[in-house]
């Protein structure tokens, strides 16, 4: 009975932790953090107080122009990016994570087979410093009154050991009920 006993405790303390082993196989961290990422940056360029040159492009019509901004201002302008982020709680398992190693360092792919999820893809890529370069993502969505696709781009370059964001741009297209499909451009570039 003695033997039985301990048979039975063994089995439930193995269970316990293969338990244990298989939630930290995949903690919801493994997705990259764009939102933290974005509040940095904005925290960042609100410091650093660049211009930056802003093209916009709507059904073939483009404006330039060049642009300051404050510490909200910043936030407003790149709140945008939040779209693009995938750590969330209820988004947990919902996409493959895969790592691509390169010459320049590696990417981080996230994909998922499910567009209703908003975010079809999230590519981060890293220098072989692991600092983030770049970023890529596209979100759609589709519902009764408007289909819209939008296509991000982010890259950053470092200066003075910081990672700070250089260009950014954002392409798509979006189409209203009953109205005409609209397509559209932004690209901004940080210039000193």
């Amino acid at each position: 009975m003695r033997n039985l006993n301990s048979i039975i405790f063994a089995i439930i303390v193995i269970s316990f932790f293969a338990c244990e082993t298989a939630v930290r196989e995949k903690p919801i961290n493994e997705y990259y953090d764009v939102e933290s990422l974005i509040d940095k940056q904005s925290q960042l360029l609100a410091e650093l107080q660049p211009k930056i040159e802003k093209s916009i492009e709507v059904d073939g019509k483009k404006e330039k122009d060049t642009m300051e901004f404050d510490s909200l201002g910043w936030k407003n302008e790149l709140e945008v990016f939040k779209l693009a982020d995938i750590n969330k709680p209820t988004l947990f398992d919902a996409y493959e994570a895969t790592e691509e190693k390169t010459s320049e360092g590696k990417i981080w792919r996230y994909t998922t087979e499910k567009p209703s999820l908003g975010v079809e893809y999230l590519h981060v890529y890293f220098d072989n410093d692991s600092s983030v370069t770049k970023l890529e993502a596209r979100y759609h969505e589709n519902n009764a009154l408007y289909i819209s696709e939008r296509n991000f781009e982010i890259k950053f370059k470092k200066s003075d050991d910081l990672t700070v964001l250089d260009s950014y741009k954002i392409y798509g297209r979006q189409k209203i009920a009953m109205k005409d499909e609209v397509t559209f451009s932004i690209e901004s570039e940080v210039v000193e």
